[in-house]
């Protein structure tokens, strides 16, 4: 990358050649199978701009990805959110509210911000009944953290040219390249050219596509990113027991957790004192905040930090 910047007065390649090379050998897929992004959360934009009308739907979730139903309104379609169980997709309630508008259904595989996941029984169960015509996107940001036996990796499904499959994925998370901005889609060859024809140009930087290549060589790295969110999962539902405090089991970089109060005064409190967490009242759960899994000093920090807030705020009651 430092190579690169000595470049950076050219445009990139806008076709992303040298990363669809990488990511072809890396998945035994053909090049023309991928599409790369600006982010995944660009290629959902394609999707909507690519098979969204007015008037149509898109199915998902409630508690799920805030971008898919602001999609769904840039697009002039109906977002139909269809409510969880237990904090995971209901897939036959999403079965049941598909109709004849319904264009596209989105499943965040594992979920943000719950984390939980859906299993390989009950999707390809749920595969088995989608309408032919209706596209399904599994949105896989958080997939290398997972740890669960009965997790479905899809990728055969792709390589089976099923024509309303794509599965997303990105080099945000165990990667840690957020900053740089790029993702990418596989999914069938006509519909990865059907989505090329919406892309702009040039759409991803130069040295988001270098370092995207790069992060695919670093085994050591990745491997490192998901012993420790694996590691620290099981850190904090140990200390999270402790102090009494209900949480979703999570198989994402990140965790759930009901503070029993106004989560919003909670954040504020942590973010006086230096802490950044988020609260889940936009996703409709008041009293939950989500914290992302850091080294182990910055979860000893948090507990600590937590706790006096807690206490300070139980002291006001």
């Amino acid at each position: 990358m430092r190579a690169a910047l000595r470049r950076v007065h050219l445009y990139p390649d806008g076709a992303s050649y040298e990363l669809k090379k990488r990511l072809s050998q890396e998945f035994s897929l053909p090049a023309e199978q991928f599409i790369i992004g600006n982010g995944s959360n660009e290629i959902i934009e394609l999707l909507a701009r690519g098979f969204l009308s007015e008037g149509d739907r898109i199915v998902s979730s409630e508690n799920t990805f805030l971008v898919y139903p602001l999609i769904a309104k840039t697009c002039g379609a109906s977002y139909t959110a269809v409510l969880m169980k237990n904090f995971r997709y209901d897939l036959r309630g999403i079965l049941d509210a598909i109709d004849d508008r319904t264009r596209i259904i989105f499943i965040a595989n594992p979920n943000n911000p719950t984390g939980t996941y859906v299993k390989t029984e009950e999707v390809e169960d749920f595969l088995s009944k989608v309408p032919k015509h209706v596209i399904v996107c599994f949105d896989e940001a958080y997939i290398d953290f997972v740890d669960a036996k009965d997790f479905p990796y899809l990728l055969f499904h792709v390589k089976a040219n099923k024509p309303n499959i794509i599965l997303l994925r990105t080099f945000s998370k165990s990667f840690g390249l957020a900053g740089l901005r790029i993702g990418y889609g596989m999914a069938s060859k006509e519909m990865i050219e059907y989505l090329g024809k919406v892309r702009q140009p040039f759409n991803v930087n130069r040295l988001a596509q270098i370092g995207a290549c790069a992060a695919l060589d670093d085994r050591r790295f990745l491997w490192r990113s998901k012993r420790l969110v694996s590691r620290g999962r099981l850190y904090f539902y140990r200390k999270l027991t402790k102090m009494k405090l209900t949480f979703v089991p999570s198989e994402a970089n990140f965790v759930l957790i009901d503070v029993k109060r106004d989560a919003k005064k909670v954040c504020e409190a942590l973010l006086k004192r230096g802490m950044i967490v988020r609260a889940m009242n936009a996703y409709g759960l008041p009293s939950y905040i989500r914290v992302t899994i850091g080294t182990r000093f910055e979860l000893m920090r948090f507990i600590h930090l937590l706790k006096v807030v807690l206490k300070k705020e139980d002291g006001k009651k």
